[in-house]
């Protein structure tokens, strides 16, 4: 039931995307994006596909060293990325957990883990952006600044916490589902306590995946004659990142780009039209790859 819930809501996500989209062409004329579309640079375009490629094999990397060998952490990652990518508030990337097999603490430890990490990273660089292009004055900055490093500190003194939840378990009736469910948030805790020493690796790999990120925006920008600074494009990802957890502004929705799209408009003059065809063409670009990739993934992975 949940699961065809879970269908039918993304189908309607997409459909307001694929109504948002027939709105902009309406309104700038699809002659004029046509005419966008064919002064698109070949070489900055080759560059973006090529790095949207290298980014996500890069974040396989992370959930291989993590997950150990033979776990098809690779198709794993594709597949929880394709189903995120249509799912309100990305909860599609728990699909892995779908799976019998992979049903396991470590992986949806991993998976949680994972999405904070890339959530706090995207934050880190959006706010680095913000500071650094004088968007937001002194005082806010050192406010946010130190909201952010006390919500690390305690995220820390969480996870550190062995004996956290289990005066609380001890508490409870035996078999009862308050109890079962304490247990199962234990038996997260740990194995997000068992990934402390492998966390130097896993922190390296995600902000390499994050510069990645942010190169895709600002060579598709390229693309289409525009010269985005990386600073600049670490503002607009924050704000698509913001937008995208809203659990009716998926991707999908084409919302997410919207927000992006006005930060790059406003601090580097990019043409709406322009943005129109040239994120239109990264959201197909980044689903193709992706699902590309999660094929190739399978096939590799039959293999071994």
């Amino acid at each position: 039931m949940a699961k065809h819930f879970e269908k039918t809501w993304s189908r309607y996500l997409f459909l307001i995307g694929l109504a948002f989209l027939g709105l902009l062409i309406w309104h700038f004329g699809w002659k004029n994006l046509a005419a966008v579309l064919l002064d698109v640079r070949p070489i900055p375009f080759l560059a973006m596909l090529i790095i949207i490629t290298l980014s996500f094999w890069v974040r396989t990397w992370k959930w291989r060293y993590v997950l150990g060998p033979r776990q098809n952490s690779a198709s794993l990652f594709f597949w929880a990325k394709v189903a995120g990518n249509f799912s309100p508030g990305r909860v599609g990337e728990l699909a892995p957990l779908l799976s019998r097999r992979h049903r396991t603490p470590q992986v949806a430890a991993w998976i949680i883990a994972d999405r904070i990490l890339e959530i706090i990273f995207t934050l880190l660089f959006g706010f680095l952006g913000i500071w650094l292009l004088h968007l937001i004055s002194g005082k806010t900055a050192a406010a946010l600044a130190c909201l952010g490093l006390l919500l690390i500190l305690i995220g820390t003194y969480l996870i550190y916490r062995s004996d956290l939840l289990k005066p609380l378990e001890t508490r409870l009736p035996e078999n009862s589902r308050r109890r079962r469910l304490i247990a199962l948030l234990i038996q997260l805790h740990e194995e997000t306590r068992a990934l402390a020493p492998k966390a130097p690796h896993i922190l390296f790999v995600t902000i390499a995946g994050k510069i990645l990120d942010i190169y895709v925006g600002v060579y598709l920008c390229l693309a289409f004659g525009y010269d985005v600074s990386f600073l600049l494009m670490c503002a607009a990802r924050c704000a698509h990142a913001l937008v995208s957890a809203i659990p009716i502004a998926t991707d999908a929705t084409g919302v997410p780009f919207a927000a992006a799209a006005v930060i790059i408009h406003q601090y580097a003059a990019m043409p709406y039209p322009a943005l129109t065809v040239a994120l239109s063409l990264e959201y197909l670009s980044i689903n193709l790859i992706l699902w590309l990739s999660l094929l190739l993934a399978i096939k590799l992975e039959r293999g071994d």
